[in-house]
């Protein structure tokens, strides 16, 4: 089910630390669609928190399954940021 606010979809792209088990929110952009989004979105997030504290500060990249994509996924290799991105069992 989409979020709305009336009539306009709310869709947070957000990227969070994890301290004790608990996902903090440090940067967020608000995507004017409904559903995904996409590498270019995603990587833009990556490095605006890059630019603000570092990629040295970038442990892991931990993601849902709709964050998949070679593009994305070339992208964070080529970066050298680890990740874990949970799939469809039926991807496997």
């Amino acid at each position: 089910m989409p979020w709305k606010w009336g009539k306009r979809d709310i869709n947070i792209l957000m990227l969070a630390i994890v301290y004790r088990g608990i996902a903090i929110p440090i940067v967020w952009t608000l995507l004017n669609k409904r559903g995904n989004s996409d590498t270019k979105e995603r990587i833009a997030l990556i490095q605006r928190f890059i630019s603000i504290f570092g990629k040295d500060h970038i442990v892991n990249v931990f993601a849902d399954r709709e964050f998949i994509g070679e593009k994305w996924f070339t992208w964070l290799i080529e970066n050298d940021i680890s990740f874990c991105i949970r799939v469809k069992k039926t991807l496997l």
